[in-house]
């Protein structure tokens, strides 16, 4: 199997874009580290369908918001984290997303926008669709794919802190 998909060209390359540094740290790591808190928050079913629609939500307006800044020397993406001002919102009103599931979804929701303006930017350049990909997380430790779920459970976790240090209370969403 490893040697038919190292055969394929697209496979070839897959494998060497997974092998970088950059894509081990912006994809790989907040990628595993999701699916781990995924799976631990859906088999508790604690993802209520208000989160998720949340998600849905979210998303087109990243989407839509993403901007691509182009120079002689790179392509750059810049992406707006609707969902992690949704969640910021919310804590406002007292109500939580759990920092590892806000980190989670926070990256589920860059990832997708990533790959979809990476692969609409693929079709409408007529580069190459096996390798379109490549740029996504190119930034490493400063690819946002890397800091803004970071920095979106690390800021959910001090404001629900804040809150409960405060004798308040916090529902979770």
């Amino acid at each position: 199997m490893i040697e038919r998909l190292l055969s394929d060209p697209g496979g070839a390359a897959l494998m060497s874009y997974l092998s970088t540094p950059e894509t081990q740290l912006a994809v790989l790591l907040p990628g595993a580290l999701s699916v781990a808190a995924l799976g631990y928050y859906a088999r508790g079913r604690r993802i209520s369908l208000r989160l998720q629609a949340m998600w849905w939500l979210a998303l087109p307006i990243s989407y839509l918001c993403a901007t691509w800044v182009i120079s002689a020397e790179q392509q750059s993406l810049y992406i707006y984290s609707a969902f992690s001002v949704a969640c910021a919102l919310m804590l406002f009103g007292r109500v939580c997303v759990p920092p590892a599931l806000a980190f989670a979804l926070t990256f589920a929701s860059l990832l997708c926008v990533d790959l979809l303006h990476a692969f609409t930017r693929a079709l409408m350049t007529g580069a190459s669709l096996q390798t379109f990909y490549w740029g996504v997380g190119g930034a490493g430790a400063r690819d946002s794919l890397f800091v803004m779920p970071a920095l979106t459970a690390l800021v959910l976790a001090y404001g629900q802190v804040r809150i409960r240090m405060r004798g308040e209370t916090v529902m979770e969403l």
